[in-house]
Formats: structure tokens, C-alpha cells, sequence
């Protein structure tokens, strides 16, 4: 089976999201040619910034393709979200769109039966 590239999996995260009332920012996507190789953001920020409805936060994603992982800036990034305690709410989710799916259900932006029966039982897994 072919490898969900990252960036599709960032594309259906920011889709989902603006389906739930959310107001995205996509993150270092496009990357300069020539001279430079990278995204051109400071190492550890997040691919993609939201902000939940009705004021429920701030919602950082770090996209990740099956099998990917975080490098030490991103990990550190997260752990100062994962500090922020309530009611700042700073939410922070690594991962690909079930771990978003799994999310939002958790907060209650989506219900299961919203969702295909596949992405929940997935979503439920890598919650756990």
C-alpha cells in the first residue's frame, strides 16, 4: 500500500477543521527554491494553527503521514503546550487526520456518528 504523503494528510486536517468552525493557518508549507532547503519557520512550530469556536482555544497540529515522527523541536513545542493548563486552552495534537478526528471528538466538536465508521474505530485506537 502506497504512503499517505504528509501534506495530503495536513490538507484533510485543515478541511475537517473549517468544517467544524474553525480558523486555520497553514504553517511552512512552500519551501524557497535555491539556497535554502527548508520551510523557512522557526524549528518546532506546528504545521497548522486553529482556533477553535466560540472561543474554545487554540488548537496546534503537528501533521504527520503514518510511521512519521517528531524531531526534538517539535517534541519540545509540545510538551510547553501539553504545560498550559486551563483555561488557557492550548491544545496541541500530533499526528495524522484520525489523531484530529480523535480530538475533536474528545472535545466535542464532532460526534462519532459523524464520522465513517472506519476514521472512529482508527481515531479510537490511536487515542488510547
Amino acid at each position: 500500500m502506497r504512503r499517505q504523503p504528509e501534506r495530503a494528510e495536513q490538507r484533510a486536517i485543515v478541511q475537517l477543521l473549517g468544517h467544524v468552525g474553525c480558523r486555520t493557518w497553514v504553517l511552512g508549507t512552500t519551501r524557497r527554491r535555491g539556497d535554502y532547503h527548508g520551510t523557512m519557520q522557526t524549528p518546532g512550530v506546528p504545521d497548522v494553527v486553529a482556533h477553535l469556536p466560540d472561543g474554545g482555544g487554540v488548537l496546534f497540529v503537528e501533521a504527520k503521514a503514518p510511521g512519521g515522527r517528531m524531531r526534538p523541536e517539535q517534541r519540545d513545542f509540545r510538551e510547553l503546550c501539553l504545560l498550559c493548563k486551563s483555561p488557557f486552552g492550548v491544545h496541541h495534537v500530533v499526528g495524522g487526520l484520525d489523531a484530529v478526528i480523535a480530538y475533536l471528538v474528545r472535545l466535542g466538536l464532532l460526534r462519532p456518528e459523524q464520522v465513517a465508521h472506519y476514521r472512529v474505530t482508527s481515531a479510537k485506537l490511536e487515542a488510547s
